[in-house]
């Protein structure tokens, strides 16, 4: 073979492995879009994950956002964005992806009222928010974060109360401190009435952090308290039963806009797997660490670690 030819193929291989290295290098710098199926890789989907101004909402935020981003999205959170409005004016608007979002608080919206059965209005939100706004709810946490009224050790022993229908005979001589909510709500105080036949004597409307401190110093007898707030277990009060269902049932679950959910069925995977493990005790616990100088991020990422999840 003569030296020119024996050259020429030299150069050609030569030129072959260096187009082979470009190309590989090429690959190593770029992001990959799709998989080998040819649907997107989750590297290659941005969400942003809303969530409203309460400590609770935080925490549910930093969870969803932190295992979504273990997941390999690209995530932007955006807690304490609003309130219920602003922070459905979001989703709505495209501006937000998704975001923790309650039962009661969605048939509200929808202009339902509460059948007091979990899976009865879950569908109806689900099926509501579907045809109405294009979101999708996924699947619901055991988190029930509603309305409750409660007291010190000391009063409940003092008035004999467990149960919120043991307050009837004495409820019209008793100061009830409230949330602003919990007066203008009509499941809450305006309910007792005609649920459990009393309405309390005298009503303070304050900050919700505020009526347990009006209970501790004598100014009200009774609060009315959301079910998972710390402040339950920080200031050692109790949480009186229900018994006749007055107050709606307030599950927590994401909910998406349909055109982002369509971008990949690991969203769902992700989110759905977290969802068994936020119960109302958990949330109590993770909020009290925040009431007790945390972080909402740092004590999500400890729960996502202790349960393997991130």
């Amino acid at each position: 073979m003569s030296s020119t030819i024996v050259n020429t193929l030299k150069a050609r291989s030569m030129g072959l492995i260096i187009l082979i290295s470009l190309l590989a290098l090429a690959g190593c710098g770029s992001s990959t879009t799709t998989t080998t199926s040819g649907t997107p890789s989750n590297s290659s989907i941005h969400l942003t994950v809303g969530g409203k101004l309460d400590t609770e909402a935080q925490i549910l935020t930093s969870l969803y956002s932190q295992v979504l981003e273990h997941a390999g999205f690209k995530v932007t959170e955006k807690a304490k964005l609003g309130t219920n409005a602003i922070v459905f004016s979001a989703i709505t608007s495209g501006s937000i992806d998704l975001y923790p979002e309650f039962t009661a608080t969605g048939l509200a919206k929808l202009g339902d009222k509460t059948a007091h059965n979990v899976q009865t209005d879950y569908q109806t939100v689900k099926t509501g928010y579907e045809q109405k706004y294009k979101i999708t709810w996924l699947d619901l946490s055991p988190l029930n974060d509603t309305y409750g009224i409660c007291t010190t050790k000391a009063n409940a022993t003092k008035y004999n109360a467990t149960k919120v229908s043991d307050l009837a005979s004495q409820a019209s001589k008793l100061t009830i401190a409230t949330p602003p909510d919990g007066k203008s709500d009509p499941n809450v105080l305006p309910g007792l009435k005609p649920t459990y036949g009393f309405d309390f004597g005298t009503t303070k409307v304050l900050d919700a952090a505020l009526t347990y401190q009006a209970v501790i110093s004598g100014q009200a007898q009774f609060n009315v308290c959301y079910t998972t707030s710390a402040l339950i277990t920080k200031d050692n009060f109790v949480l009186l039963q229900d018994d006749k269902n007055l107050f709606p049932i307030y599950q927590v679950a994401p909910i998406i806009r349909q055109d982002t959910f369509s971008k990949s069925p690991a969203i769902a995977a992700t989110l759905n797997k977290l969802a068994p493990y936020l119960t109302s005790a958990v949330s109590s616990q993770l909020q009290l660490q925040v009431v007790n100088g945390a972080t909402p991020h740092d004590v999500a990422a400890q729960f996502l670690q202790s349960k393997g999840l991130i």
